[in-house]
């Protein structure tokens, strides 16, 4: 994919993986459409990607939202003339046991990890297949390694991988590529895990915004449809 001509849309991208991979992308010359609920979060990101000669449109709103999702394709289509990349990279998190999670911390971590990543696809897919496009999905190990004390999150992850094999069943014929990316510990801020002492260990948002790139610019005919990372030097237990 040449990105110099590509509009791609991020979510999550006020800040952590999200942010590394919209940076990424505008450095490339993608026009990148970043979605976050934190308004100030986009305009500091905005000025980095025009800084660096790229363009950005900044899109505010919670992704649970519906409005969001397809307010959001519309309007990276209306400014940048369609969509070729979309990166489902929100997602949120609660540490409790079964027996603790309230249902509305359930319902959130559903309704952003997957609810949203289905209605976003779906809006984008029409964009996507007009002149082929690539949808990652950043997912987890957790999707396939379960944790205790993270039910919910991991559920809403294994739910994702699927939804992801699924769809890129649906529509390799048709253009469009469909890669979940899953990644264990990274380097980035989750609410309710208490701050790593040294985290000189842990992958990077910048190692998966690389990637991200990286399987971009390859072969067309070359479909890596599922990739799972890991520190390189984990810490030992």
């Amino acid at each position: 994919m040449d990105l110099s001509e590509a509009s791609a849309l991020v979510t999550g991208a006020g800040r952590g993986i999200g942010r590394a991979v919209a940076l990424a992308l505008g450095r490339k010359g993608a026009s990148v459409t970043a979605v976050s609920r934190t308004a100030a979060d986009l305009d500091s990101l905005l000025g980095e990607i025009e800084a660096s000669g790229g363009r950005g449109l900044a899109f505010a709103g919670d992704v649970r939202d519906a409005s969001v999702t397809d307010g959001a394709v519309a309007a990276a289509v209306d400014r940048f003339g369609g969509l070729q990349v979309l990166v489902n990279n929100a997602g949120v998190g609660a540490f409790a046991n079964v027996e603790d999670t309230r249902d509305e911390d359930w319902d959130r971590i559903i309704a952003t990890n997957l609810t949203a990543v289905f209605r976003l696809t779906r809006a984008a897919l029409p964009h996507l297949m007009r002149r082929g496009g690539h949808v990652f999905m950043i997912s987890s190990l957790a999707g396939v390694n379960p944790i205790a004390g993270m039910a919910a999150y991991c559920a809403s992850k294994a739910g994702l991988d699927h939804f992801s094999a699924s769809l890129m069943l649906e529509v390799r014929h048709r253009g469009v590529k469909v890669t979940t990316i899953a990644p264990g510990s990274v380097d980035t801020s989750f609410r309710g895990a208490a701050p790593a002492a040294d985290t000189s260990w842990m992958l990077t948002p910048e190692d998966i915004a690389g990637t991200v790139i990286d399987l971009l610019e390859a072969r067309d005919a070359a479909h890596l449809s599922r990739l799972e990372m890991r520190p390189a030097r984990p810490q030992k237990r």
